[in-house]
């Protein structure tokens, strides 16, 4: 089974920084990948 994670889409930097705080205190254990626009995430995906 490949890994598994979140990728987030987030162009605020106070944001990028909370979310994957407040995901792992919500007790999400997987990985959180954060990129900042549309074009940097189908890259990533791609």
């Amino acid at each position: 089974m490949k890994d598994r994670f979140i990728l987030l889409v987030e162009d605020n930097p106070d944001d990028e920084e909370l979310a994957p705080v407040g995901l792992k205190k919500s007790g999400l254990l997987s990985e959180v990948k954060v990129v900042c626009d549309g074009e940097e995430a189908l890259g990533y995906l791609l």
